[in-house]
């Protein structure tokens, strides 16, 4: 018998036998028992101990510890994922190198809040790095990506016209204002509608009104005439059937007069103390509609030419009639100022030179509300991107990341709505349920862990197949 190799012979020991075939060597834990028939000794393998290696003996597969790798986020990924599947074609179509990139990006935005310096951790800690394996979201990946996208105005066009699909559109006006961001260069002096001087930029968002999803997305300057910006933004989206719906500071005569030189259509809500607004009496208003289980009120009159609809919710105006006489208990107003303010209370006014029905009207202004407040979450994190953001070119950039963000959210709300649990669950509310789906890495392959109680019900209410494929 040959010499056992001194890396094997150091793992010969007592009760450790090594055994050579076809050049390798194996070894079994073993020990010797008295045979009585054969008069001598006898060998017994207690165990297999595994193959004999330089690095040391490797135990068969059944023994060894399980590998047990990174725990990924699974189940928002794989819900937003159903979702982002419609916008993968137009993107590839317009960035067939970093399509993934950007998508991957807008889920991740939406997922989880975050600024944008930890999409990379989150890329590596979910179920997005198997999703989208080549997005490159590090620190120099983005800032190149935003500013590439910043450049490619033309192609952000074109993918916004793919995208939208809605027979009409709605703008929106969603100027914001930033008063300590030293380090954003792209903001510019101007003035309020109260003529308060502040930096600010303006944003026009345009979002179709029948498939419940943004369409065009654009940053305007930021000092320019609200209404002549719109209206060349409109026309630059190439979008049809656009009825600007501004917020309550966007009225002025001089807006609404450059609307209808534009001959564009528009539906202003209006603050309730401008002089031509009539508040009459409760009992004026006569006729009514039911919106989402409450009771609107309304009437309708002219100033000068144009159509003017005003609402009346007796609901709020009970609660804001009661607010009032707080203040006047705790002598922060007069009896003489509830008087003077008591027919405001729980009213509306809408100024429009559409001929949409005063219901129609009404749900447009909700949804508008709506689409205000979405977009609003999602832009909690710009005063943290704000470094990622030193010119207009690359904040151009990171709002496509945001557009691409909120048309997801869209469809999740839709989803919801379709499913009667927006009542129940907000898109926020699922994506952390959801997030508690996780895979394991165990062995080098995937694996599903346990689910909590809490989330079954929930997937099970959204009818959506989220375990299904994930470990298999």
């Amino acid at each position: 018998m040959s010499p056992l190799p001194d890396w094997v012979a150091r793992h010969k020991a007592k009760g450790v036998a090594i055994e050579e075939r076809n050049g390798r060597y194996y070894a079994s834990r073993i020990h010797s028992v008295w045979d009585p028939k054969k008069n001598r000794s006898q060998k017994v393998t207690d165990e297999y101990l595994g193959v004999v290696t330089p690095e040391g003996i490797v135990p068969p597969k059944h023994k060894r510890p399980r590998s047990v790798g990174a725990v990924l986020d699974a189940g928002n990924m794989v819900y937003l994922e159903r979702f982002a599947s419609t916008l993968v074609k137009p993107l590839r179509e317009f960035w067939p190198e970093s399509w993934q990139s950007i998508l991957a990006a807008g889920v991740l935005k939406l997922a989880y809040l975050d600024p944008l310096k930890r999409l990379q951790f989150r890329h590596e800690t979910s179920y997005a790095g198997k999703l989208w394996p080549d997005a490159h979201l590090s620190k120099n990946s983005l800032t190149a990506l935003l500013e590439r996208l910043g450049k490619e105005w033309g192609s952000q066009r074109g993918f916004f016209e793919l995208v939208s699909k809605a027979e009409s559109n709605m703008a929106i006006d969603l100027t914001q204002v930033f008063s300590d961001s030293e380090n954003i260069s792209w903001l510019e002096k101007g003035y309020n509608a109260k003529e308060s001087p502040h930096e600010q930029l303006q944003l026009l968002l345009l979002w179709g009104v029948d498939g419940h999803l943004p369409g065009f997305l654009k940053l305007l300057p930021g000092t320019a005439s609200s209404a002549q910006n719109l209206v060349l933004a409109i026309q630059e989206s190439r979008l049809k059937h656009v009825i600007v719906m501004g917020d309550k500071a966007f009225f002025s005569t001089d807006n609404v007069e450059k609307l209808e030189g534009y001959e564009t259509h528009y539906a202003l809500p209006l603050q309730r103390d401008l002089d031509f607004l009539q508040h009459p009496a409760a009992s004026r208003y006569t006729r009514h509609f039911i919106y989402r289980k409450s009771v609107q009120w309304w009437r309708e009159y002219k100033w000068g030419e144009r159509r003017v609809v005003h609402y009346l919710d007796k609901q709020i105006a009970a609660e804001e009639e009661a607010a009032f006489l707080r203040r006047v208990a705790e002598g922060k107003a007069t009896m003489a100022d509830f008087k003077a303010h008591r027919n405001r209370f729980g009213t509306l006014a809408i100024l429009t030179d559409t001929g949409l029905s005063p219901q129609e009207l009404y749900e447009l202004y909700k949804q508008r509300r709506e689409i205000e407040q979405a977009f609003d979450t999602l832009k909690n994190t710009l005063e943290g991107d704000k470094t990622w953001m030193q010119d207009r070119v690359s904040f151009q950039g990171y709002l496509f990341i945001l557009f691409i963000a909120l048309h997801l959210y869209s469809q999740a709300i839709e989803h919801l709505r379709s499913k009667g649990l927006l009542e129940k669950y907000s898109v926020h509310d699922v994506l952390i349920a959801l997030s508690k789906v996780c895979v394991v890495d165990l062995d080098g392959k995937e694996a599903l862990a346990e689910v909590t109680k809490s989330t079954r019900r929930v997937i099970k209410e959204l009818e959506v197949p989220i375990t299904e494929g994930l470990g298999s």
